[in-house]
């Protein structure tokens, strides 16, 4: 059974802050590796095959684990420009981001969709 979210967004914002896994930068959550230097990331030591613009977004959102990103944060952050209302970009890289560091993409543990606002990367799976 899932967690409801208001159980999920408070484990989210108390849990503690990721553990770099060396000197060089590299962010560690759980299974997740997330390598700014080689632009790789590891889950379970296989490496996920992302985009230069899904590793960007995926950075920038660990970088803030724990806090609701908007699609126009995340945009920016990505060096986009204005989010459209009706433009879904944001959300298909999402999704592919899932596809590849979620052991269940459709129910997923890490990325959580705050409805009406944008997505909560979080520190620890939920």
């Amino acid at each position: 059974m899932r967690a409801p979210l208001p159980f999920v967004l408070a484990a989210a914002v108390l849990a503690p802050a990721p553990t770099p896994a060396d000197d060089d930068g590299a962010l560690t959550f759980d299974d997740l590796v997330i390598d700014p230097r080689s632009r790789s990331v590891r889950r379970d030591g296989v490496e996920a095959r992302l985009t230069s613009h899904q590793f960007e977004l995926l950075l920038a959102m660990a970088r803030s684990a724990g806090r609701v990103l908007s699609r126009d944060q995340l945009s920016e952050a990505v060096g986009g420009g204005d989010v459209d209302a009706f433009d879904r970009a944001i959300d298909v890289h999402v999704s592919r981001i899932r596809a590849a560091i979620e052991a269940d993409p459709k129910h997923p543990r890490r990325i959580i969709t705050v409805r009406g606002v944008g997505y909560v990367f979080t520190r620890d799976e939920a």
